[in-house]
């Protein structure tokens, strides 16, 4: 599942607990869902920042400038 999927899934867990009276059980069961997504989506999100991290690491890259480099020469 998508980041942006799985957000919108613990947006309408969320809202559905606010909004609704729901046995225990079930509000339990949807509480333990929305953690977990919560928990995917905190992974998703330190690997993507990881991912960044390793792109733009100092000497690696050099600083994005516009009309600069071999198609903005001239």
């Amino acid at each position: 599942m998508k980041f942006s999927e799985k957000m919108t899934e613990v947006e309408e867990i969320v809202n559905r607990l606010e909004r609704e009276a729901l046995p225990l059980e079930e509000a339990l069961a949807l509480f333990e869902k929305g953690v977990s997504g919560i928990r995917e989506c905190q992974s998703y999100l330190a690997a993507a920042r990881q991912k960044v991290s390793i792109l733009t690491a100092e000497g690696d890259t050099a600083p994005f400038t516009p009309g600069t480099g071999p198609e903005g020469e001239g």
